[in-house]
């Protein structure tokens, strides 16, 4: 078979949980080629803060050669189905643990305050540098230790900064990161919410997808078979007690940040313009069970004169998109110049928001 000799790139998206890619013809600008597994580094944790331990722990080379070697078995099979003669690019968004094990850069300097990592721009790196199937390597770059480079993608990908209103951007994973643009202060103001594997399904005992679990939770609470204390009242076949309390800590995580964020930019929820749910969750997501259960605000399930927009995986989106257009990475860095960075850690209104909204 005739080898293809056209140009093309591929964007990866290296998440806690998942890894996702896209293969584009660059010279036509389409997207030919899909591809999705689980992160093999999953043994090492479910969570960045796990994986960062385990760096500190001498397990950075093993994490660095696992997700190598994932990374180079992804453009192995695009080059392979489609007899390509060479990659010529390899576009890599993910947050900003993700980017320090994918150069193997040790990331203990996030793992306690004041979480500082090594680097945050983007890096051109060459195939060679990684032991890599692709002539160039870019990653993308972030914000913060917490806001990275998938964040920063997926705002540019949905041009939150020219929307001419107050936007709320939540990207509901493994990290819950909220992000609120109001528009009458061109003020752009982040914030990280850990939500845990819950909406990745990474630990959901009894098989649902996270969109499935929210619903059953919530026929489960009208029936009477939990209370709102997330409670088991009657015996479950499928969901335990621990699926239930996963969820619990997951959506009082989100729905506190959303909260928090918009308190601290004085944003009246009802007058936010446009809300984008990044993620897989939100093709599936329930919108009035979501409410329901305390995930999102009640404004976000019509109640209020609220745009809700699906918008899948934007760091996916975006690092397509930064393979296709040449002012992407400039609108990155416009982003970032503007971007607060909200730390709820030691913030007294988010810590008792989220045990308040941990009941459903």
């Amino acid at each position: 078979m005739k080898k293809n000799n056209g140009i093309f790139g591929v964007a990866i998206d290296i998440g806690t949980t998942n890894v996702q890619a896209k293969l584009v013809n660059l010279d036509t600008n389409e997207i030919i080629g899909d591809f999705s597994a689980l992160n093999n580094q999953r043994d090492f944790g479910a969570d960045v803060i796990t994986r960062i331990n385990a760096a500190q722990n001498g397990k950075l080379n093993e994490l660095f050669s696992i997700i190598n070697n994932q990374t180079e078995g992804i453009l192995q099979h695009f080059i392979c189905k489609h007899n390509l003669c060479t990659i010529s690019k390899c576009a890599v968004s993910g947050n900003t643990t993700m980017h320090h094990l994918f150069c193997c850069i040790d990331p203990s300097s996030m793992g306690q305050a004041p979480y500082t990592p090594i680097f945050l721009d983007a890096r051109n790196l060459t195939g060679k540098e990684l032991n890599l199937s692709a002539e160039q390597i870019n990653l993308l770059p972030g914000i913060s230790a917490f806001i990275g480079a998938d964040i920063t993608v997926g705002l540019t990908f949905v041009d939150i900064m020219n929307s001419g209103e107050d936007v709320l951007f939540i990207d509901i994973g493994t990290n819950g990161e909220i992000v609120v643009w109001k528009e009458s202060e061109k003020r752009l103001l982040c914030c990280s919410a850990a939500a845990g594997p819950c909406f990745e399904e990474a630990e959901i005992s009894c098989g649902l997808n996270a969109a499935d679990l929210i619903n059953a939770i919530a026929e489960m609470k009208r029936n009477g078979v939990i209370d709102e204390t997330g409670a088991l009242l009657a015996k479950e076949k499928h969901i335990t007690q621990k699926d239930i309390r996963q969820f619990q800590l997951a959506k009082s995580a989100v729905f506190s940040g959303i909260k928090t964020i918009c308190k601290t930019a004085k944003l009246d929820l009802k007058n936010i313009g446009t809300v984008y749910i990044a993620g897989g969750l939100g093709f599936h997501l329930n919108l009035a069970n979501a409410a329901e259960l305390g995930l999102i605000p009640w404004e976000f399930a019509g109640k209020a004169n609220v745009k809700v927009k699906v918008c899948g995986n934007t760091s996916l989106n975006g690092a397509v998109q930064s393979l296709t257009d040449k002012s992407f990475l400039q609108r990155c860095s416009d982003i970032i110049s503007c971007a607060e960075v909200l730390e709820l850690t030691n913030d007294k209104y988010f810590s008792a928001a989220f045990l308040h909204n941990l009941s459903l």
